[in-house]
């Protein structure tokens, strides 16, 4: 293979712009890969882009940017949440590895990301992971990962003083943090926080979630609507703590985006339990996707209830070169309360920088 130069060379091309453009395109590959879990204020574990398109993004990234501190990061972060879906404990070892160096040299964020890894078996201890997880919880690494340290102190005993979950704080910070809106209601799903301890509608929290991508957020929009206000059919911890008409096209289409994005969310056992073992299982929730998907013109059966290989086929081919024009038509029709945060431009299942 010819040397660059003496390819630009023979075409009878100056080497400037080009060489100029290579630059720009890999700022924008860097740029992609440290903007994959969210901003300082937004970080998620749960990349908006999909887990696929992360891993991709910042495999190529690390390839072009070997001693950026930052793209070292968030590849391992891709490598972190891999293990939890397809990946092996070598992920979570690189991560470990990868965090505790980038921890010792004083990056911020690496530091909270070690104190993640002390249920990982990959060599960091409870003890160990208390002091970087208590300042996450006093907000030393953003506002977002505070949400995500209060809702671990709810999940686990680090401290010795059993798991205690800071209902009135996370509530707080899920006003104008839409990543906060998404642990609260998730807290909420699973039993850690009730309606009595909430001012608004659980609704309002899992819209303002929804909207920005959140997929146990998009998981549970799509639900309410499946079966609307009243309905006996849903979760009893969410009966009469929403407000939705029974809409089920609304609620195939936030089906399918929840779908797709909870695999980048859930582990393996716990997606193939809710999907293969809950949602697909209701025929109320069939009706729903099959009607969605009816309307967007990819599938021609009968809307039934019934999950068969024709309904199967269709969900499968909807991927991620669909999810977000879905998602920006979707989303605009969401209202919530308007103190929570405002609609941010976001997208979801594109690697594109905006």
């Amino acid at each position: 293979m010819l040397p660059i130069a003496a390819i630009l060379i023979f075409a009878g091309l100056s080497s400037g712009p080009a060489l100029a453009k290579s630059k720009v395109q890999d700022q924008t590959l860097r740029l992609a890969c440290i903007g994959a879990f969210g901003d300082r204020e937004h970080f998620d574990w749960v990349p908006r882009m999909g887990l696929d398109n992360a891993l991709a993004t910042c495999r190529s990234a690390i390839a072009q940017f070997p001693d950026d501190a930052e793209v070292q990061f968030y590849n391992a972060v891709a490598r972190d949440q891999f293990a939890e879906s397809g990946g092996t404990q070598d992920d979570n070892l690189y991560a470990t590895e990868v965090y505790r160096r980038l921890a010792t040299s004083g990056l911020p964020v690496a530091q909270y990301a070690l104190g993640t890894m002390f249920d990982e078996a990959a060599g960091v201890g409870t003890e160990e992971s208390l002091g970087y997880m208590i300042d996450a919880r006093a907000g030393v690494f953003g506002a977002s990962i505070r949400c995500e340290a209060l809702r671990t102190f709810g999940l686990a005993d680090l401290d010795g003083n059993g798991p205690s979950y800071d209902i009135v704080a996370a509530e707080g910070m899920a006003h104008g943090n839409y990543v906060c809106a998404g642990h609260l209601a998730n807290m909420f799903w699973n039993g850690y926080v009730s309606a009595s301890d909430l001012p608004l509608p659980l609704g309002d929290y899992v819209r303002y979630a929804a909207v920005h991508g959140d997929p146990a957020a998009m998981t549970l929009l799509g639900l309410f609507y499946t079966f609307g206000t009243g309905s006996t059919e849903i979760d009893a911890l969410l009966q009469g703590q929403y407000t939705a008409r029974q809409d089920l096209e609304r609620a195939g289409y936030w089906l399918l985006l929840a779908y797709w994005g909870t695999k980048s969310a859930w582990s393996q056992n716990n997606y193939d339990t809710f999907w293969g073992g809950d949602a697909l299982n209701s025929v109320t929730t069939v009706e729903a996707l099959q009607t969605a998907l009816k309307a967007l013109g990819r599938y021609d059966g009968a809307v039934d209830g019934v999950y068969g290989a024709d309904l199967y086929q269709a969900i499968q081919a909807f991927g991620s070169a669909d999810v977000d024009a879905l998602f920006q038509t979707v989303r605009a029709k969401e209202k919530y309360a308007a103190g929570l945060g405002e609609r941010e431009p976001l997208h979801i299942g594109t690697t594109a920088v905006d």
